[in-house]
């Protein structure tokens, strides 16, 4: 598959989600805006640090009219847990890192028995046709939040 780039129609995925309903990014074409938030694996450090920064512009994210979808490698249960454990407002979905592929997220460098997986933290803004309107890649944990917001500001 291609990489995924601004200005293309966001490649479809369906996932398992925290709110117990599978997600399909098509299904959701038409109601908001999509933030999606690609986290590591949900068990701490910089996944916590960006995911509560997120969850603290909740109310912001709304009225701009964009839901806040995070995506990790990370089984339904460990999502759930570090859901309420940080007391997140935004669903998570379980990935078993081939979305996060499909995105660049999750790359191969290296070759042969040298190579390895790396992981690209990324967002991507879909707006409501479903078209990626900004890329994020190998963001700062501090300032992301805070990047993602004046994006929208500028229009979706």
């Amino acid at each position: 598959m291609a990489a995924v780039s601004e200005g293309v129609q966001a490649p479809d995925f369906q996932l398992s989600s925290t709110e117990d309903e599978p997600f399909s990014l098509l299904a959701r074409r038409g109601r908001s805006n999509l933030v999606l938030l690609f986290l590591d694996n949900a068990s701490g450090g910089t996944d916590t640090e960006i995911a509560s920064s997120f969850r603290d512009a909740s109310d912001i994210f709304r009225s701009v009219r964009s839901t806040v979808i995070g995506i990790a490698k990370a089984e339904l249960d460990e999502l759930k847990a570090f859901q309420s454990a940080n007391s997140l407002a935004f669903e998570l979905l379980s990935d078993d890192g081939a979305v996060a592929a499909d995105y660049g997220v999750r790359v191969r460098q290296g070759f042969g028995p040298f190579s390895r997986e790396r992981f690209r933290r990324s967002t991507f803004l879909v707006d409501r046709t479903g078209v990626v309107r900004r890329i994020f890649r190998d963001v700062d944990a501090g300032e992301h939040v805070n990047e993602v917001l004046a994006a929208l500001d500028e229009g979706l």
